[in-house]
């Protein structure tokens, strides 16, 4: 069967002209994909700029209902996380990306027909089943059809745009009105749309399908060049390796059932936890409410979080180039120890100036370490744990796996949420600060002691070490 799927790269040289004007193409696909982590991105930004505005307007909104509208978001990504499970390996990657511009616009159309807190957190709920479902089909999309050598840093490229769209909804909600934001939002979905409905499928999805042609000229497309037997042969055997008539519930029991499934599976739960941890989440919707607490920086809050959000892309941009250099792990590691100590930080100040003390002086230590706890946060917990959690699972259980660690990821993200702000609001802010600093300290442990190294390894042999513990 191999034999018969290679023959074509030999005589075909159509495909081979073709290929050699595509070059470089899977680069510029993963960015079209990306381009529906924007939506996210603009989901997630919306609340900085916005919420302040709902609270002085009619709505009135108040400190426990605008908790509610950014977790709610989060909610509904955890739904739509789980409805992932039945619908990505069923309908495809592709598929199920161009699908969530229902749920997108239908978000944003409530948020502009229906003024009320029901609607909005109704609005923000269905917006988040669409970005749970694309952050999980997108992640799995661009991993399959990335290269080894290249796969974190495009990888990366997928969460980043993320951020990206969180910048443009600081910027944008910094100038427009909700209704008008909601506009932008709905314009950039259907640019995606149109965009990737003209793409190829993952190769890997492909050949689960048995259509091995389709998955060969997918693979040249992407390649750039016919000279793809080589690639083509590992992802035939990662395929192939798959264990045979398993059923959509058995998945997970029968990963367990493998020497290293156990650990494999404890890995990504973790990751997700600790990721959700870091409380990057808590930049981007408090951003403003943070920095309205440092004085002097009351009448610029909204500036600030632009600055913020640039500082964030910035480092993202960082990350994209040394991940696939320097690996995941120094990186991950050096990221959540500079989110534990400036989250720490962050807390003494507040603390200081809960008490009364004169903290004139150290307005600017407060500001440096928000900007450094974004920048650390960036480098490596925002964005790489996505990028291992879609390289360690084997390909007939990742839609399973991933979308039940991804619905942990955004439950515990969502749990913060809900604690930070009440602990902030009710409270103080350096408990809540003092709250993520020590759970990080946790997740250092966890990283420092279990997180292996994944760079350049093709998906085959990431799973037989870590599923088969065949040494390699």
């Amino acid at each position: 069967m191999l034999e018969n799927v290679r023959r074509p790269v030999a005589i075909d040289v159509t495909w081979q002209s073709r290929a050699c004007r595509t070059r470089g193409f899977t680069r510029w696909l993963s960015w079209t994909v990306s381009l529906a982590q924007v939506t996210t991105g603009l989901f997630l930004g919306w609340p900085s700029p916005m919420i302040p505005k709902l609270m002085d307007s009619s709505l009135k909104l108040d400190e426990d209902e605008a908790s509610w509208t950014v977790s709610m978001l989060k909610l509904g990504m955890a739904v739509g996380c789980i409805l992932a499970i039945f619908i990505v390996d069923f309908v495809g990657r592709k598929i199920s990306i161009l699908v969530t511009i229902v749920p997108t616009i239908a978000s944003w159309s409530i948020i502009v027909w229906d003024s009320t807190i029901e609607g909005l957190y109704v609005a923000r709920f269905i917006g988040g089943i669409g970005s749970g479902l694309v952050f999980t089909a997108g992640s799995m999309y661009v991993t399959e059809i990335s290269p080894p050598e290249v796969r974190g840093a495009i990888g990366s490229c997928f969460v980043i745009m993320n951020y990206i769209g969180g910048l443009l909804g600081y910027i944008i909600g910094s100038f427009a009105s909700i209704d008008e934001y909601a506009y932008v939002a709905i314009s950039f979905s259907m640019i995606q749309f149109l965009m990737l409905i003209w793409f190829h499928e993952t190769p890997y999805y492909l050949l689960r399908q048995k259509r091995h042609g389709a998955a060969l000229d997918s693979l040249m497309f992407l390649r750039g060049s016919g000279g793809v037997s080589e690639e083509m042969d590992s992802i035939m055997r990662s395929v192939e390796s798959e264990p045979k008539n398993v059923r959509l519930f058995s998945v997970i029991p029968d990963l367990m059932s493998k020497p290293g499934g156990p650990k494999t599976m404890l890995l990504g739960v973790c990751m997700m936890i600790v990721q959700a941890f870091s409380g990057s989440i808590i930049l981007n919707a408090y951003a403003e409410t943070i920095f309205k607490n440092i004085h002097n920086y009351r009448e610029k809050d909204s500036y600030m979080s632009i600055v913020l959000a640039t500082v964030q892309l910035i480092s993202y941009i960082l990350c994209i180039s040394l991940v696939d250099r320097i690996g995941r792990r120094p990186l991950m590691i050096i990221s959540i120890i500079g989110v534990t100590i400036c989250s720490f930080i962050l807390g003494v100040y507040f603390c200081l100036d809960e008490e009364h003390v004169n903290v004139e002086n150290l307005h600017w230590l407060a500001f440096t370490c928000v900007l450094l706890y974004a920048t650390t946060v960036s480098v490596g917990l925002s964005s790489l744990p996505f990028v291992i959690m879609n390289e360690i699972f084997p390909l007939y259980a990742k839609t399973a796996c991933i979308s039940f660690c991804f619905f942990l990821n955004f439950f515990f993200s969502f749990v913060l949420i809900k604690v930070w702000s009440i602990v902030a609001f009710e409270q103080n802010l350096y408990t809540a600060f003092w709250i993520i600093s020590a759970l990080n300290i946790f997740g250092v442990l966890f990283l420092v002691y279990y997180l292996p190294e994944t760079k350049s390894l093709s998906l085959l042999r990431i799973q037989e070490a870590l599923v088969c513990r065949i040494r390699i």
